[in-house]
């Protein structure tokens, strides 16, 4: 994850507490109960709100900064900085389908393709190429010749 997505992740997470969804929604009323807030400390720490007067506001700054990061992250030019899914990005959990996800990105339905031409793919995608081919063949996703030569997507469970 990007470094600036931080604030807006750590945003989310505080939405998640009820405690903290309330300090927020007297920010962004920026009514006096905000500034008596112990948690609006919490909050003004993320740079979410910051100190207006005598009470807490919204701050247009992060509000701002967020939305730039998202288009940054989301965008349809986000592809093209070049950042690779890395195994060290990913929780124990979250390796066998993300590197389902990629083969199934990579690989059309019923293409047969060389060993090369797979890891040309997969080097737009992923950090260690050999890992996730490897990897997408030891959990059935790719099936591949004994050799190595070609490689194919898997039918899918149930078909």
């Amino acid at each position: 994850m990007a470094n600036s997505l931080r604030p807006v992740r750590s945003l989310i997470a505080m939405l998640r507490r009820p405690q903290l969804r309330s300090a927020i929604g007297h920010a962004l009323l920026e009514d006096e109960q905000s500034r008596e807030s112990d948690l609006m400390q919490n909050v003004a720490k993320l740079g979410f709100v910051e100190l207006v007067g005598d009470t807490y506001a919204v701050s247009d700054r992060f509000l701002a900064e967020a939305l730039d990061a998202l288009e940054e992250e989301l965008g349809p030019l986000s592809v093209l900085r070049g950042d690779a899914i890395s195994l060290g990005d990913l929780a124990p959990g979250e390796v066998d389908s993300s590197v389902a996800a990629v083969a199934r990105r990579v690989l059309g339905e019923g293409e047969r393709i060389t060993e090369g031409a797979l890891n040309e793919r997969l080097r737009m995608f992923v950090g260690d190429v050999a890992f996730f081919r490897r990897h997408a063949v030891d959990t059935g996703v790719i099936e591949r010749e004994p050799d190595g030569s070609w490689y194919w997507l898997a039918p899918a469970p149930g078909r």
